[in-house]
Parts: C-alpha cells; sequence; structure tokens
C-alpha cells in the first residue's frame, strides 16, 4: 500500500490532458508530476486520497523519445503550460485521445479526426502580464505569486520587450499588470493597457512607448478596484490613438477594443471558422442563428460567405456594439444583433451556432436550442467535458452527423476546442 513519502519506480505509458502521466500501484490511480509518456521515472508520493495519488518525478531513469527540453526556464513554477517537455506531434495525439476519451465516458458515439494544429509556438495574440517587484510575469501555480519570466515562447516576442520597457517606465506600486494585444501579421498593430489599482496619469509614458515601438497604434489606461483580478472589472480610459487594433480574419476586417472577444491563435481561427461554414453549407435562403455570438465573429464570417440571413444574440452589450460596428466595416447587411437573453430570441431559423464558455451550455440553454428546433446545430466548444455532457441531451432529439474536429487553439496549454454537427432526427 502506497504511504505520503514512498518513492517508487515506474514506466510511463499514458498521460492525461493536464500533462500528468497515469499510472496504477497496488491498484490505485497516480498522477504522476514532470514524466513523460515513455519515461522510466522515480517519483515520490506526495498525496493520497482515497481514489488517487499524486506524486512528484524526482529522477527520470530512462528518457522518453517524446520528451523535448521545453523553451522556456519557468515553465515549472508558472504552470500554464502541460505539455513544454512533450514534442507537438506527441501533445497532439494526447488530445485527440482526451477528446475520444471523454465522449466515451458519457456514451457519445462519433468519430474524431486528428487535431488540426497550425501553428505552436508564438501564437498568442492577447496577453496579460501581473506586475511584482519590478517585473511583469504569470502567476505561480495555485497561488497569487507571480513568476517572471524573461520571454514566454507562446507569444510574439514584442509582448515581452513591452513588458520590459513599461516595468522600467512605470515602476509604481498600483501598477497591477499590463493587457496586451495584436493584429496578425508581423507589423500588425499592437494595443497596450496598463493596469493600476488607482486612476493613473501615463501621458508621458505613452509618449515614450509610442517613439520606442512604433507599431503601437493604441494605449489605453486601465483601472480595477476589485482585489480579484478579471478583465471584464476593468475600466479602461483612451490616452493614444483609435482605442481599437484591427485584424483581418477570414477575408474580414474586424475592429478590436479591450473587451473584444477574439481568439488568441489566428491561424487556428481561420481554420476553424472555415470548418463552421463548410458543415453548416448554407445559402442566401438559409436563416442561422449566431448564439453566444460575443463579437459577432463567426457571424459575420458566415454571412458574408454564403449570403444567409445570420441573427446574432448575445447579452453583453459593449459586445453587441463592437458587432454592429464591424459589420458596417464589413458592409455586412445581412446580419442583425439582439441585444438580450436568448430566451427572448423567437426567430424561426434553419441553423444555429453555438460557442458557450467553458462550463458549456445551461439547461435553460440546452432547452432554448430545442425550442428553436433549427434543422442544424453547429456545437463548437473550448471543453470536451461539457461538450460530451450537452451531447447527452441534445442527441435525445437531434442526431450527430459529422465528426467531431479537434482544433490545437492553445498548444503547450491543456486545452482543446472541437466542432460538431447536429442534425434533427
Amino acid at each position: 500500500m502506497l504511504k505520503e513519502g514512498q518513492k517508487f519506480t515506474v514506466k510511463c505509458e499514458e498521460m492525461n490532458n493536464f500533462g500528468n502521466s497515469v499510472c496504477r500501484i497496488d491498484g490505485l490511480v497516480v498522477f504522476i508530476n514532470g514524466a513523460v509518456s515513455g519515461d522510466f521515472v522515480e517519483a515520490e508520493v506526495k498525496k493520497i486520497t482515497s481514489n488517487y495519488a499524486i506524486a512528484e518525478t524526482t529522477k527520470i531513469i530512462t528518457q522518453s523519445p517524446y520528451r523535448v527540453t521545453p523553451a522556456c526556464t519557468s515553465y515549472e513554477r508558472c504552470g500554464g503550460c502541460a505539455f513544454s517537455t512533450v514534442h507537438i506531434k506527441k501533445e497532439n495525439e494526447i488530445k485527440t485521445g482526451y477528446v475520444k476519451g471523454t465522449l466515451a465516458k458519457f456514451g457519445i458515439d462519433a468519430k474524431v479526426e486528428d487535431i488540426v494544429c497550425p501553428v505552436s509556438d508564438f501564437y498568442r495574440n492577447k496577453v496579460i502580464l501581473f506586475y511584482s517587484n519590478g517585473r511583469f510575469g504569470y502567476m505561480e501555480r495555485a497561488t497569487n505569486r507571480v513568476v517572471p519570466h524573461k520571454a514566454c515562447p507562446l507569444n510574439d516576442g514584442i509582448f515581452d520587450d513591452i513588458a520590459r520597457f513599461t516595468a522600467k517606465e512605470l515602476d509604481d506600486k498600483r501598477l497591477r499588470a499590463l493587457y496586451m494585444r495584436k493584429s496578425s501579421g508581423d507589423d500588425g498593430e499592437i494595443m497596450v493597457c496598463p493596469i493600476f489599482t488607482k486612476e493613473t496619469d501615463i501621458k508621458h509614458y505613452a509618449k515614450k512607448l509610442k517613439s520606442e515601438f512604433p507599431r503601437v497604434s493604441t494605449i489605453l489606461s486601465g483601472v480595477i478596484y476589485a482585489k480579484d483580478f478579471v478583465l471584464e472589472a476593468c475600466e479602461f480610459e483612451l490616452v493614444r490613438g483609435e482605442g481599437y487594433i484591427k485584424d483581418e480574419l477570414c477575408g474580414l476586417e474586424f475592429e478590436i477594443s479591450p473587451r473584444s472577444f477574439y481568439q488568441v491563435n489566428h491561424a487556428c481561427a481561420a481554420e476553424l471558422y472555415e470548418k463552421v461554414i463548410s458543415l453548416l453549407d448554407a445559402d442566401e435562403n438559409s436563416q442561422i442563428a449566431d448564439l453566444f455570438c460575443g463579437t459577432g465573429t463567426i457571424g459575420m464570417i458566415v454571412a458574408k460567405r454564403t449570403g444567409a440571413r445570420v441573427y446574432g444574440v448575445e447579452i453583453e452589450p459593449s459586445a453587441v456594439e463592437d458587432a454592429k460596428r464591424n459589420a458596417v466595416l464589413n458592409e455586412v447587411e445581412n446580419i442583425e444583433f439582439f441585444e438580450g437573453d436568448a430566451k427572448n430570441f423567437n426567430k424561426k431559423v434553419d441553423a444555429c451556432i453555438i460557442d458557450p464558455p467553458r462550463k458549456g451550455c445551461s439547461d435553460f440553454m440546452l432547452d432554448t436550442l430545442l425550442r428553436l428546433n433549427p434543422q442544424k446545430i453547429i456545437y463548437v466548444s473550448c471543453n470536451p467535458d461539457t461538450l460530451a455532457r450537452d451531447l447527452k441531451k441534445l442527441t435525445r432529439k437531434y442526431k450527430i452527423s459529422s465528426p467531431v474536429f479537434a482544433y490545437n487553439m492553445f498548444p503547450r496549454t491543456a486545452h482543446v476546442e472541437t466542432i460538431v454537427c447536429l442534425c434533427k432526427q
């Protein structure tokens, strides 16, 4: 029987989606941190519960062929990247297996296509770094401590350059975080938003920042009074520029403000949206509802590409304003936006697109979908567990009519995106 503090050796055969190796010792499931599939390791038991144990790798006896040297020196403390030590091909296999296993656990019979991963490094176009002791970094796993870093291999290098410049120019105890976004391309526009605990004048900083980094096109000063950091709770004041940056995606141009929802991985998002269009198979006679539409990105691309009549449904007023502005910018006249709860939307539609948050659809949202009674549902999900849970209810009336398509939207992290099409039985 295993005991806390006990050391053991084991050949690691499997990994879960959190980047831990999984094995059985004396009949108990053990999650081993720091081990890769194919490693033969020595590990020490750190915690034992009635259902599982947690262990830490203390020595790698034989190294796995799938193990790689991490590109980041802070990966062990940061905890943001579950697969820093795993070759990207193996990571893709693990995530595909995770989607398959999750669907099977819920009794969902569906084929899962191999994961799509067009880019795995320097893909993030949105970054929030936290400030502590004169440096920026990410939060240490399961703590409120900031882990400083020199460079993050997921971010465009210019983000880290701007962070170092900002730490030097704005060494202020009121400084809490630095929020940055960029558009695609080597010469893409950049938005910079230092965030403070009190209103702060940064005009002098903004002038020097623009001189040092000409790609910075807009600068805002943010303030958050709440103890817990939530971007939605921040208030932003424009200091320089237009207050937004522009980016091109699937042939459309989007103005992105600080609160706009926009996928962090441009290349993968483009492939995902193309799959949505192909699954819809819509034309100018189609009526489509884009629920959870946010700033309307998917709906506008569908409307422009297919000619279908699209209704974007969103409860957040600022997101609706962004969506309306971008519809005008792209001359998309066959889209209409409804600001409010989906329960009040009652248009007759042929298809619904849903892209809910990680918690998935509420029972009420699923009931709303069934009430709308579309011929087709395109479900975009960032959480296979809640996708499988929701499919269990939807398949009482709908059948899964496509494979489940997996997308590695967030390489090196534990997350995976999926799309599936359902048709009325």
